[in-house]
C-alpha cells in the first residue's frame, strides 16, 4: 500500500476524530443549547441509514484503519469515524453558524479531496463508488441539516417530525450499541445466510433488527408510554430473540449475553426519553405559560 511506509493507517482516521471534536466544541460555544445533542445524533443516524444501503448491502467501498483483524469489522470501525464523527460534526457546524451554500460547496469539495488522499494512502478503497458521489451527497446533506436545525428550534413541531427524528436518533444510538456489542462479544451474533462473509451477514441482520426496534421505540417514547408499555416492548424483543435462536438465526454461547443485550436496549429507551424531552423543551414551556 502506498501509505504503509510513511504513516500508520489509523492516524488519518484519528485526525478526523480530533477535527470532529473541534467542530463539536465550536458548535457548542456558538449555540450553548442542549438541542445540539439530538440534532447531532439524528444527523449521524441519517448517514447510518444511507450507509446501510450503499455500504453494508451494496458493498460500495471499504475503510482500512488497520485496527481490527477482521477486514469487514475493521471497515465498519472506519465507517463509524465517518458517520459518527466527521460528517455529523461538520453538519452541526454548518447548521449552527448558518454557513452559506457557496461555502457548503467548498466544504464538500474538501471532503472529496480527503477521500482521494485516503485512497492514495491505501486506507480507503472504492468498489463501485466514486468520489463525486460523496460530493453530491454532502451537498444535499448539509442544507438538509440546516433545515433540520431551524425546525428543531421552532416552538411548534408536528408529531410526524418528532416521531421521524426519534426513529433516526434511535437508529444511531442502537446501531452504535449493537455494533459495539457484536464486536466485543464475538460469541453472539446473527447468521441469516444473506452473505458469504459471516461478519457482513452478522451486521446486515443486526441493522435490520435496529430499524425494527427504532419504530417501536419511537412510538413508545413519542406517545409517552408508561412502564407497562415499556415492559411489553422488552418482553416482545425477548420473545423475538428466543424465536431467532430457535430458528438458528441468532447464535449465542449463553443466555446471559441475550439478557445483557436487552438491558442495553432498556438503557437506550431511557436515553431516548431524555432526548425527547430536550427536543420538546420549547413546546412544553409554551404550554405551561398558556
Amino acid at each position: 500500500m502506498p501509505g504503509d511506509d510513511f504513516i500508520p493507517p489509523f492516524l488519518p482516521y484519528l485526525l478526523l476524530v480530533i477535527a470532529s471534536l473541534a467542530f463539536i466544541a465550536l458548535s457548542w460555544f456558538k449555540t450553548k443549547s442542549l438541542k445540539l445533542i439530538p440534532f447531532y445524533i439524528c444527523i449521524a443516524g441519517a448517514v447510518y441509514i444511507f450507509e446501510l444501503i450503499i455500504f453494508v448491502l451494496l458493498n460500495s467501498y471499504i475503510y482500512k484503519p488497520g485496527i481490527l483483524h477482521n477486514s469487514f469489522y475493521d471497515s465498519a470501525l472506519g465507517a463509524i469515524v465517518s458517520n459518527g464523527f466527521i460528517v455529523p460534526s461538520t453538519c452541526a457546524f454548518i447548521a449552527v453558524y448558518g454557513v452559506r451554500f457557496r461555502w457548503i460547496l467548498l466544504i464538500a469539495a474538501g471532503f472529496m479531496g480527503i477521500e482521494q488522499a485516503f485512497i492514495h494512502l491505501g486506507i480507503f478503497e472504492h468498489h463501485w463508488w466514486r468520489t463525486i458521489y460523496t460530493g453530491i451527497g454532502l451537498t444535499l446533506l448539509f442544507p438538509m441539516g440546516k433545515w433540520l436545525w431551524n425546525s428543531l428550534l421552532r416552538p411548534d413541531q408536528p408529531y410526524l417530525f418528532r416521531f421521524v427524528m426519534l426513529y433516526v436518533i434511535n437508529v444511531s444510538l442502537q446501531g452504535t450499541v449493537m455494533s459495539c456489542f457484536l464486536l466485543i462479544f464475538y460469541r453472539i451474533g446473527f447468521r441469516p445466510g444473506w452473505f458469504e462473509d459471516p461478519a457482513r451477514d452478522n451486521l446486515a441482520f443486526a441493522t435490520l433488527i435496529v430499524h425494527i426496534d427504532s419504530i417501536l421505540f419511537a412510538l413508545l417514547v413519542s406517545l409517552r408510554g408508561n412502564w407497562i408499555w415499556k415492559a411489553i416492548v422488552i418482553v416482545s424483543l425477548a420473545c423475538g430473540y428466543w424465536w431467532l435462536i430457535r430458528r438458528d438465526i441468532l447464535y449465542t454461547s449463553g443466555i446471559g449475553l441475550v439478557i445483557l443485550l436487552l438491558m442495553l436496549q432498556i438503557v437506550v429507551i431511557q436515553l431516548l426519553g431524555r432526548l425527547y424531552r430536550i427536543i420538546t423543551t420549547t413546546m412544553l414551556s409554551r404550554r405551561r405559560e398558556c
